[in-house]
């Protein structure tokens, strides 16, 4: 992602309110997606929600104000982390039930099926994490290619000390950025943040990739990670061997045999795969543009045919697909 895409994709901090339940569905879905909404209780509805997108990734802190269910039809293109900050909110988590309280934070992801139940007094700090930006994150973090979504455990225990120090440091941002919203309009400030949030969930949150790599992730060559994340900060720019040469100060050679032995791909496949991650994100978007050719041309993809075979082998169907379903 370039400096002045992620410069645009920086947000104002939004503050949403309603006492209309339609209204106030439609208003959330704006943020995550489509979802039923009903009341439970006898109280009046007052949604209250502030909303700050950072780039790649978001904050919501939500209230309700009064018993109501939530059942999204699909994540699909997100993974969210529910912070609790007063009330409760029992979940269905795939059938299982969860508690959502000051004890326990949840996690979910794209395939998850799920319906919150939130109390009248419940209140949360919502993380939104971009699915291709914690996949790609994750495929670099731990050297190896991701070919269907993360399986978090569902819960998060905030009495173990690393889960506190990740509640807090979402917490802290979330607050600096309503405190000085113009520090987090320079993409480098930006980036170390949401670096440093999808590091510390990968690294202490389980899921299913730590598991079958043990528990360490796999400490990617500087060379390797130098040349990963450039191509991730400019995805929507040319990038060249030559450019990722002379940015890593190795040979070609060098750089070929590092991904090759680390991710298990070359150079250039990474940048088309991170492409395709790229180009299915604006297709679930529905604030991108609705044109499969003017999503692809501007991740750099120009031979629409052969762009379209690579995105069915990756994901299961095509890009018109995937644009039809995310309108439905």
């Amino acid at each position: 992602m370039s400096d002045t895409q992620t410069t645009s994709d920086f947000q104002p901090l939004q503050l949403l309110r309603s006492q209309d339940l339609d209204e106030a569905r439609h208003l959330v879905a704006s943020v995550f997606c489509e979802h039923r909404l009903s009341l439970n209780g006898k109280q009046r509805l007052n949604y209250r929600h502030a909303h700050q997108r950072t780039g790649r990734l978001s904050f919501s802190k939500m209230s309700y104000g009064t018993d109501v269910t939530v059942a999204p039809d699909c994540l699909d293109n997100f993974y969210l982390v529910q912070l609790p900050i007063g009330g409760c909110d029992r979940q269905k988590l795939n059938g299982r039930e969860v508690l959502n309280d000051h004890r326990h934070a949840t996690v979910q992801g794209p395939e998850d099926v799920l319906e919150m139940n939130w109390s009248a007094d419940c209140r949360k700090l919502v993380v939104r994490f971009d699915r291709g930006v914690l996949e790609q994150h994750a495929a670099s973090l731990f050297g190896r290619s991701l070919h269907k979504p993360l399986q978090f455990h569902p819960l998060m225990h905030l009495d173990h000390p690393a889960c506190i120090a990740w509640r807090n440091s979402a917490l802290h941002t979330f607050n600096e950025l309503q405190r000085a919203p113009q520090v987090f309009e320079l993409p480098l400030i930006r980036e170390q943040l949401e670096q440093t949030l999808m590091t510390t969930l990968l690294s202490w949150q389980p899921h299913d990739l730590r598991h079958q790599l043990g528990s360490s992730p796999k400490v990617l060559p500087r060379h390797v990670k130098l040349a990963c994340d450039y191509m991730q900060a400019h995805a929507d720019r040319p990038v060249t061997v030559e450019i990722l040469v002379e940015l890593t100060g190795v040979s070609g050679r060098s750089l070929f045999a590092g991904f090759d032995s680390f991710l298990g791909l070359t150079p250039m496949r990474y940048l088309r795969d991170l492409r395709l991650d790229r180009v299915r994100q604006d297709l679930l978007d529905p604030r991108q543009p609705r044109s499969v050719t003017e999503v692809a041309t501007r991740w750099g993809f120009f031979q629409l045919g052969r762009m379209a075979i690579a995105y069915r082998k990756r994901y299961g169907e095509s890009p018109r697909d995937t644009l039809l379903r995310a309108r439905q």
